[in-house]
């Protein structure tokens, strides 16, 4: 009697191996594939002592990296931008000519901006991307925290402070163009450092 026991017991454990094993080949055998033109990254930057917040993006940006992967986090892996920041977007024509002449050209070199991902930690769900910015001949690790949905969405935030990639002359520059614009109802002029940064993205997750 104990030996039969033992004998379907250990057909029982057999079979919850193979059913995790085919659990686990399954999930490893997913593909995951994103499109870069899908692949856009949006800025605020901050004016007003209140902190009021202008939003902006690029329309020149190149996007490269693997077009598929077998994880999320090796789908963002190695993920390259090259953004020419003279294509800089506001809605406002007046505001982008504004921002190109007195902050991006005082860039040296002048309006590029280049970015890649260097680590991912994570999952399908959220982690954090590790992403290594160049900016003014300055290169900065800048970790952005990512969600994910179910329905492929992904998104990436960040925060940079201007200083940190010496661009001091070309703030006080794009500052002192603005002043009266940046001066709020208390009468002060305010021109933050601080720039937030949103990567967004869509993926596609397939699993035989």
């Amino acid at each position: 009697m104990k030996t039969l026991s033992l004998t379907v017991f250990s057909l029982l454990l057999l079979s919850g191996f193979a059913q995790e094993a085919s659990a686990y080949s399954k999930a490893a055998a997913c593909t995951y594939t994103a499109d870069p033109k899908d692949i856009q990254l949006v800025w605020t930057a901050f004016k007003f002592t209140t902190k009021a917040g202008v939003k902006g993006h690029f329309n020149k940006a190149q996007v490269s990296g693997a077009p598929s992967a077998k994880s999320l986090a090796g789908l963002m892996q190695n993920l390259q931008m090259e953004i020419d920041a003279a294509s800089v977007d506001t809605d406002n024509p007046g505001r982008n000519a504004t921002i190109q002449q007195f902050f991006f050209e005082k860039f040296a070199p002048a309006s590029k901006i280049h970015a890649a991902t260097s680590k991912v930690v994570g999952d399908d769900a959220k982690g954090t991307a590790t992403i290594k910015i160049t900016m003014n001949g300055v290169t900065r690790a800048v970790p952005f925290a990512y969600t994910a949905t179910p329905e492929g969405i992904l998104e990436a935030k960040a925060s940079i402070d201007l200083l940190n990639f010496k661009l001091q002359s070309a703030f006080d520059s794009i500052h002192e163009a603005c002043k009266d614009k940046h001066t709020g109802p208390d009468g002060v002029s305010k021109t933050w450092t601080q720039v937030d940064l949103a990567l967004t993205g869509k993926f596609k997750k397939e699993c035989p």
